[in-house]
């Protein structure tokens, strides 16, 4: 956030507390129309619907700043020094489009999204895929090759979308996606050391809508089955402690996070998650519950625990005092023991339902 903190720490948890409001409210709002498996595909289209929205506003943006520089002939300290006003505030936008498409859109559908075979790739492609160098079986390559407009290459099997793209580039966190201002252009932009790469933002805008379009057309086609709707449960619900992991990275090893996860607090991402998987098994929890109520009621409230443990992580955030490694690993050991105890009884669902659970999407 220090890059361009003169124009993101005072609109910060503002604009958090809105977007967790806003999400809350539409999500609730989705739900209450449908229910059961529908009631997941009809959450999912709703808010890849508003991720498309975002993400076509990105591209309206990005083209903006890109006219700017180019009007400097591609001098960027000129072009902060006619335009800097503008060219600050589109930042501020296209800062909004990401937290919109990654924060309060992506990140509260992925334990839908990363959950089933059919949508599996676009997590591996935008937002969970990992540089060629550093994949694993349980890890894979993001398959992201992206080239400027003339042509160049930007990145090739280096990551993601989401996270090592377009949010370092966008908070500057990443020297290979900014140019750096002269002082005078510097004070002009309220001391803002560095700006985004104009051919990168028009690049990753323009991937991310036609990324997000696939994305909005392949949730429209989707017939959720309930064998792969309590499968996306077994296999997501255990990924919440890898976020702390995250958390801790982008406050205490800059390295080792790469200018990741510093758009909003990572306990923001927690939250979408761990929605998203809550409401899929309240969709489904009827089922459960005709054939063993009391394990339907049991994986109810253990849901909702973690949800209220999130919320007591957030506030523990939010009261000022500077969390130590140590404390955020003792909350990361709580929550993959909340997590691991819904296993076996997610697994009891397969067994009552006589569901076939499907290999884990990215292994499949």
């Amino acid at each position: 956030m220090k890059k361009f903190r003169g124009i993101t720490t005072l609109r910060f948890r503002a604009a958090a507390a809105l977007a967790l409001t806003l999400l809350q409210a539409s999500s609730f709002s989705v739900h209450a129309e449908t229910t059961g498996l529908a009631a997941i595909k009809s959450y999912l289209v709703g808010k890849v619907t508003t991720m498309h929205k975002a993400s076509h506003d990105f591209v309206t943006n990005a083209a903006a700043y890109e006219k700017i520089v180019k009007a400097s002939g591609g001098d960027y300290n000129q072009a902060v020094l006619k335009d800097g006003d503008e060219l600050l505030g589109l930042i501020t936008k296209m800062q909004g489009d990401y937290r919109a498409i990654h924060n309060t859109g992506y990140e509260t559908i992925e334990g839908i999204v990363a959950g089933v075979k059919p949508l599996v790739d676009f997590d591996t492609y935008l937002d969970a895929g990992v540089p060629k160098s550093e994949a694993s079986t349980d890890s894979p390559a993001s398959p992201l090759v992206l080239k400027s407009a003339d042509g160049k290459t930007i990145v090739d099997h280096n990551g993601n979308l989401f996270h090592y793209v377009m949010e370092p580039a966008l908070w500057g966190t990443r020297a290979v996606y900014v140019r750096p201002l002269s002082p005078e252009a510097s004070a002009k932009a309220k001391g803002i050391k560095v700006v985004p790469r104009a051919d990168v933002l028009a690049a990753a805008s323009l991937e991310c809508a036609r990324k997000i379009d696939e994305l909005l057309a392949a949730s429209q086609r989707w017939q959720p089955t309930l064998d792969e709707c309590v499968g996306a449960l077994v296999w997501m619900t255990p990924t919440l402690n890898g976020y702390f992991e995250d958390w801790k990275d982008s406050r205490y090893n800059p390295n080792a996070a790469l200018g990741r996860y510093v758009a909003e607090s990572r306990v923001v991402d927690m939250r979408g998650i761990m929605f998203s998987l809550q409401l899929s098994y309240k969709a489904i929890m009827p089922e459960i519950a005709k054939k063993d109520a009391a394990l339907a009621r049991k994986l109810e409230q253990d849901y909702a625990s973690i949800l209220s443990f999130i919320d007591k992580v957030e506030a523990r955030e939010k009261r000022g005092n500077k969390l130590t490694v140590q404390e955020i690993e003792e909350m990361a050991y709580q929550a993959k023991a909340m997590t691991d105890q819904l296993v076996p009884r997610l697994k009891q669902v397969v067994a009552i339902l006589s569901l076939k659970l499907p290999p884990k999407p990215i292994l499949a």
